[in-house]
């Protein structure tokens, strides 16, 4: 995603909160042979292009959001049990917070995947935030922070 920010004025984008919603069907193996299968769907928005799949642990992730399937087939091809766990960010984010992240480049960056799934994964996501103008340092050093973290 382009944010068209004005390097000559130093222009930054503050994200104050990210929603991120699921629109496929559950990410499911479809397969029912006798054991344990998982799926997981994933998406992240990160200030840089990612080599992988980003989580929360990457300093330059603003956002990281999962849902993840496991089903129990039982010996007779019955399915037993079948979990769902969905992780992300909240719908309002916390008021403690002055920002989630500041970005100073022009880009940002939406990655998705699916694992052992026969859906693929579709969702919505709306970002937050507003235009802002940074002191010379302050962009200096946010530009070098995302160019060297690339």
């Amino acid at each position: 995603m382009d944010l068209q920010l004005n390097p000559l004025d130093q222009e930054v984008f503050v994200v104050l909160g990210v929603k991120i919603d699921f629109l496929s069907s559950l990410p499911f193996t479809g397969v029912f042979t006798p054991g344990v299968h998982t799926g997981e769907a994933e998406i992240a928005i990160t200030t840089t292009r990612p080599a992988t799949m980003p989580t929360l642990a990457v300093s330059n992730c603003i956002a990281y959001s999962n849902v993840q399937t496991m089903a129990g087939v039982s010996a007779t091809n019955e399915l037993v049990s079948f979990g769902v766990l969905e992780q992300g960010p909240s719908d309002t984010p916390d008021t403690n917070l002055d920002y989630l992240g500041i970005i100073a480049t022009s880009d940002m960056f939406l990655s998705v995947n699916s694992l052992n799934s026969v859906y693929n994964t579709d969702a919505a996501v709306r970002v937050y935030g507003y235009r802002a103008r940074a002191d010379a340092a302050t962009y200096a050093a946010l530009v070098q922070s995302e160019v060297l973290s690339n």
